[in-house]
């Protein structure tokens, strides 16, 4: 959705000298002349009035330069070399992460959207300031900023655009799949919103004006739907935990806690086995799930079949029964993550080193397609009927 681009700047500038103006070059990867900005607003109270340098120390030459026009033109985002931020610790004998300042530079083009440089590591340079920006006039400019965001959501979603969508009944393969496009777009935005706003003391009043929920902003949570009774909880029978536990105990599978739970649920055969395609290569790759590899990616895409074939082909005897277009389009994208997890192992086997893992990696991606097989002769029953 954005353009993060921090690691492929080498150096840069950004000007505020002038009010109401900012202007800025950056000098990236594999290109011969910096990419300009001529932007419409002003930056934060930190750097407003000044010059800010910067330079990467660490520039990743292995991408590709980002496709972005020249100049870029438009405004201001939140721009800033004083926003707090984690920074995770990379020893492994450390854990946690440590809060420190971070180089924000944030502006809506009008052609590309929304860029993003977003970095604790940069070495920066201020100069002498040129201009002095109350408090008053950051609060404005920030003000102004929000409402950025908001444009740029609202186009993004295409707001108006798809009214009809969710009103036709029994819709057919394609309808659902624009609905679920659209479902995406919303999902891809609000993440993006999350991670802006997570730090924020507003961050809920700004995340919902700038996804467009206005009717949400007046609203208040009543205390008492928000407290949680700890004397309740710190007295807790201990018998009947123990009675919990040996329910636990005495259920010898997923399917068991489910038919528990919700009576004649019913799991289907398809589903049962990505859920185990996916718990072999959680099994296997356990210690490394929240890593952003090839192992953590191959875990989170066959989790998204497995959980999606579940929402689809699951039932039990007090829900409604899916339409056939919205199993078909579901079937559909399975495929196409199943496509991406058979490339990751075998982005996972080129380098594998271990035979027993080489053999289990081996055995999880004949089991893909063999879901995927199962899926493509769904598909083809649906279609027929």
């Amino acid at each position: 959705m954005a353009w993060r681009i921090e690691n492929a700047i080498v150096h840069g500038e950004i000007d505020n000298t002038s009010p109401g103006r900012t202007v800025g070059r950056l000098w990236l990867i594999h290109q011969e002349h910096p990419l300009e900005l001529d932007l419409v607003g002003d930056c934060w109270r930190d750097l407003a009035g000044a010059v800010l340098t910067f330079h990467n120390p660490h520039p990743d030459y292995s991408l590709e330069a980002p496709g972005l026009a020249s100049p870029q033109s438009g405004v201001v985002g939140d721009m800033t070399a004083s926003r707090k931020g984690k920074v995770y610790h990379t020893d492994l004998d450390e854990e946690g992460f440590t809060w420190q300042n971070h180089l924000s530079l944030e502006w809506f083009d009008v052609v590309n959207g929304r860029v993003l440089v977003e970095t604790p590591l940069f070495d920066l340079q201020l100069s002498e300031r040129h201009w002095e920006q109350s408090g008053e006039e950051e609060e404005r400019q920030k003000c102004a900023n929000l409402e950025a965001m908001r444009g740029f959501i609202h186009v993004f979603l295409q707001r108006g655009a798809n009214l009809d969508l969710w009103t036709e009944e029994n819709a057919d393969e394609f309808a659902w799949e624009k609905r679920f496009r659209e479902s995406d777009r919303l999902t891809e935005a609000f993440q993006e919103l999350v991670e802006k706003y997570a730090d924020d003391p507003a961050s809920q009043q700004k995340l919902s004006y700038a996804m467009g929920w206005d009717r949400m902003l007046g609203e208040e949570q009543e205390e008492e739907d928000l407290e949680f009774d700890v004397d309740a909880a710190e007295n807790l029978d201990e018998e009947d935990a123990d009675e919990t536990d040996e329910d636990w105990a005495e259920m010898d599978s997923w399917e068991d806690f489910l038919e528990e739970e919700f009576g004649d649920y019913v799991v289907h055969p398809l589903q049962l086995k990505a859920h185990d395609v996916a718990t072999a290569a959680i099994d296997l790759f356990g210690d490394r799930i929240e890593s952003n590899g090839p192992e953590s990616r191959l875990c989170a895409q066959l989790m998204q079949i497995a959980a999606k074939l579940a929402g689809a082909l699951n039932f039990s005897g007090e829900s409604f029964e899916q339409e056939p277009g919205y199993i078909l389009a579901l079937l559909k994208r399975c495929l196409h993550w199943q496509n991406d997890a058979i490339s990751t192992c075998h982005e996972l086997i080129s380098k594998c080193k271990d035979p027993e893992q080489e053999q289990a990696l081996l055995a999880i991606r004949e089991s893909i397609f063999a879901v995927r097989d199962q899926i493509t002769e769904m598909r083809r029953e649906y279609k027929q009927n």
